[in-house]
């Protein structure tokens, strides 16, 4: 895909993400803008707030994840040889933003799985797929979870630290609401679009904190983030992308649809769009020296009928603005179209590019 293209007709679909998840330091309120046709930008309204100082038919069930979930009380305290004894070893294994590790077990086409391991011991998970379990089942209604778990707008959290509130949105309400169970913290996402239970995340105090991914008030000290060197940065990029890429093939595989390639060369046009976004403190599909995705992919030498974009920034990881985009109408054409082939994911500390295309076959 290294040879230049002269002048050729081209549909991009640019998508345009203003999803950012809430500090203690601001609320950053959401708005979503229509896909426009080719560089048809629309500007986004980004408000900040002051800090807070104040006190369907259900799938077959996997029988890896109803293990999981019944017997292993939701993973949280496992050690990884009680996780390897149970699962194997895991198809790889990449350093996350928090101090944990994340190994990566994509145990089929629908079910993947991500465990967070620190210090020997489980201290987060993040699952998807045909899953199974005690309290709520991949697929339930919202309705039906809300029945039974009651979700609240502030949730508390109290450890020997301090105590802390969550803040929750009516949109973190309705698409990733927070609930403690069994004595875990379980941060639930939602396919507002089918109503339905996308994935889950599990995590214990100290993780939740550190990521704050709600806006938060508190009296007390909370956890810090580890200091990272660009070497570590690197590697959490490598497989922050990576990890983007393999749940939006799950979430093709649950809408019965083709599963994308990788495309390297778009990948590296994504990172350096996120690398700019970040480095220039910009946020838009149009770069201030690099123009519209349609220069950038002239620029990197891709040849391609189709392509599109989805942005996001802020998130606490890759796979948390994934299910970000899925709830966005227009962010969600492009992870479901049924005319992209390729995928190609770039990111760059907390800002994530999706770059979507068909390559040209003449």
């Amino acid at each position: 895909m290294k040879k230049m293209f002269g002048v050729m007709i081209a549909v991009v679909l640019l998508i345009f993400l203003v999803t950012f998840e809430t500090t203690f330091e601001d609320e950053i309120k959401e708005r979503f803008d229509q896909p426009p046709i080719l560089s048809e930008i629309m500007d986004k309204d980004i408000n900040d707030t002051e800090p807070l100082l104040d006190n369907k038919e259900e799938s077959p069930v996997s029988e890896e994840m109803t293990l999981l979930l019944d017997e292993h009380e939701y993973f949280i305290g496992m050690t990884v040889q009680e996780v390897i004894d149970e699962f194997g070893e895991p198809d790889r294994k990449d350093l996350s933003a928090y101090g944990y590790e994340w190994w990566i077990y994509p145990l089929s086409k629908k079910t993947y799985m991500q465990i967070g391991v620190e210090k020997d011991q489980v201290v987060t998970v993040f699952l998807t797929g045909d899953i199974r379990g005690q309290a709520f089942s991949l697929g339930e209604t919202y309705q039906a979870l809300n029945e039974k778990l009651s979700f609240q707008e502030r949730v508390d959290v109290s450890t020997s630290e301090g105590v802390f509130q969550f803040q929750l949105s009516s949109e973190d309400l309705r698409m990733r609401p927070l609930t403690e169970l069994d004595g875990q913290w379980i941060q639930l996402y939602f396919d507002t679009f089918t109503g339905t239970l996308s994935s889950i995340r599990m995590m214990t105090n100290d993780v939740l904190l550190m990521q704050q991914p709600y806006s938060v008030t508190y009296r007390g000290t909370l956890p810090e983030r580890p200091e990272l060197s660009a070497e570590q940065w690197v590697a959490i990029e490598a497989g922050d992308a990576r990890q983007i890429f393999d749940f939006t093939n799950i979430i093709r595989e649950r809408h019965e649809l083709e599963p994308f390639k990788w495309e390297e060369d778009v990948a590296g046009i994504a990172y350096l769009h996120s690398r700019d976004m970040s480095i220039h403190n910009y946020f838009s599909h149009t770069s201030p020296t690099y123009g519209e995705l349609v220069d950038r992919f002239e620029n990197g030498e891709v040849r391609f009928s189709l392509a599109g974009e989805n942005i996001a920034a802020k998130y606490v990881d890759g796979v948390a603005a994934v299910e970000g985009w899925l709830n966005s109408e227009g962010h969600r054409i492009n992870l479901l179209h049924e005319e992209f082939t390729h995928l190609g994911v770039g990111v760059y500390q907390d800002y994530y590019t999706q770059n979507f295309m068909t390559p040209r076959l003449f």
